[in-house]
């Protein structure tokens, strides 16, 4: 799969045009959280439906998923290890060492890297990672928020009930069913439908990722000492996971490797930032700055690891 040094560019492009809308007042908070809505309830489903659609792997692949879940939570671990090591007060930075932004950012740089072709593959490669968020990472929030977990039931009815998920789920099990050549006609459109509607979440998402930049001075070297931490940690274990998972057990196509490499060099889920208390502002500081800096981080490094990988 061709693709060039540059090919990321005009994501950090689109991500700087969101910034100014932000210093400009061009658009209002307001706004991009209806934008964000919009994208998380219909694009992200559809972009995600599209992907596993056409997802081609063997029965035995699916351990990745599995493997992927176990790595997020051997993170966790290491971050509350890391956080006694180095004595860091914040609560927030063993949950700011594991997880992946693949959603909002990972599937918006992979498509413009390596091509939309090759969404399924970190679709799939995050998949581990996604059940991950959506059961110990953000269960673990909300008990830093309330005071209380949520229960096991409530856990599995909002996974289920998620966009994200029903897009995923309705993409392959569309995948498993055979349309005879009759009804292909009447099918298209739809299809084009949902590409259109699926096509609009990189431009939007990575503009309203931009415009939610925020830089504190008072954090930021804890925030460079996290994602300095974190890609030193994750860009080892994607390289030996790529090594002797993806390429000498399972023997997965190249385009899976990249997509583990491009899912590590992912800022951690953005909705940390939605499960924390709005009157601690030192937390919030530090959460909001670290994701803001690792973003355009993982723009460049991803950049990087094209040209090395060339």
């Amino acid at each position: 799969m061709g693709t060039n040094t540059f090919a990321s560019l005009p994501i950090l492009f689109l991500f700087l045009l969101g910034y100014l809308t932000r210093r400009t007042s061009f658009l209002s908070e307001r706004t991009i959280v209806e934008l964000k809505h919009l994208i998380l309830t219909f694009g992200l489903p559809a972009l995600l439906f599209e992907s596993f659609l056409t997802l081609d792997v063997r029965p035995k692949d699916t351990v990745v998923v599995l493997l992927v879940y176990l790595l997020c939570v051997l993170l966790l671990a290491l971050g509350h290890l890391l956080a006694r090591l180095f004595k860091i007060r914040s609560p927030y930075f063993p949950l700011m060492m594991t997880g992946f932004e693949v959603g909002m950012f990972g599937l918006a740089i992979f498509s413009a890297t390596y091509g939309a072709v090759g969404l399924s593959a970190i679709a799939f490669i995050g998949l581990g990672q996604t059940l991950f968020v959506f059961t110990i990472q953000s269960s673990a929030l909300t008990a830093m928020k309330s005071g209380e977990r949520p229960s096991l039931s409530s856990i599995l009815i909002s996974f289920i009930k998620s966009p994200v998920t029903l897009g995923m789920a309705g993409g392959i099990i569309a995948g498993l069913i055979p349309v005879p050549d009759a009804l292909s006609p009447y099918l298209e459109p739809l299809g084009s439908f949902i590409h259109l509607v699926g096509s609009m979440t990189v431009p939007l998402i990575t503009i309203a990722i931009g415009w939610g930049v925020e830089i504190e001075r008072k954090t930021l070297r804890l925030s460079l000492f996290t994602i300095a931490v974190r890609k030193l940690i994750l860009i080892t274990l994607a390289l030996l996971f790529n090594h002797w998972i993806l390429d000498r057990w399972l023997g997965m196509a190249p385009i899976y490797r990249r997509a583990m490499l491009v899912m590590a060099l992912t800022p951690p889920p953005f909705v940390i930032s939605a499960f924390m208390k709005m009157d601690d502002e030192a937390e919030n500081a530090y959460v909001h700055t670290t994701l803001s800096v690792d973003t355009v981080v993982s723009i460049l490094a991803v950049m990087v690891s094209v040209a090395l990988s060339r």
